[in-house]
């Protein structure tokens, strides 16, 4: 796991894209592959940052800036997907 990270930024990261993941699924099934793909656009990332981290050069304050606010700028009902990160700050 990355070690920049606190053991409450990985678990919330892991609830996002689990979240993800099901909501994903779920607009797949109901024939919704534009915002399926917008989800998956916004997370497929995620896993890196858990992973490796700052090689990249953002940090989870970056990556919601870059990927989770464009996506709840373009569908504003999915901002519940970011949840576990507001209830760090």
């Amino acid at each position: 796991m990355n070690p920049q990270l606190s053991p409450e930024e990985c678990a919330a990261c892991l609830e996002i894209l689990y979240r993800g993941l099901v909501q994903i699924r779920n607009l797949s099934a109901a024939g919704d592959s534009a915002r399926a793909e917008a989800i998956a656009d916004a997370l497929h990332n995620l896993p890196h940052l858990l992973r490796t981290g700052p090689q990249r050069g953002w940090d989870v304050a970056t990556f919601r800036n870059l990927f989770l606010e464009p996506l709840i700028e373009r569908y504003p009902d999915l901002a519940w997907l970011t949840q576990p990160l507001d209830e760090l700050t």
